[in-house]
């Protein structure tokens, strides 16, 4: 019976970690989408790892389970 419980906590964990990848993923995007054409061109490399990194985390995590968790 606490062998239940403990994969319980673990699973809402995982869900808890899913949902903030899932929001810093878009968020990222938002902030390279505001600040693409406010930078220099070395500004722009950096931004352009931000998009890569921000498109993986939606891979992994989805793009609507942040959104679904915290209800926004």
């Amino acid at each position: 019976m606490m062998l239940v419980g403990y994969f319980d906590i673990v699973r809402e964990a995982i869900e808890f970690v899913m949902a903030i990848g899932s929001l810093m993923g878009i968020f990222g995007l938002l902030y390279a989408a505001a600040w693409w054409y406010h930078t220099t061109p070395k500004g722009r490399g950096q931004l352009f790892k931000l998009i890569i990194v921000s498109l993986v985390l939606i891979g992994i995590c989805g793009a609507y389970t942040g959104i679904k968790y915290f209800r926004i």
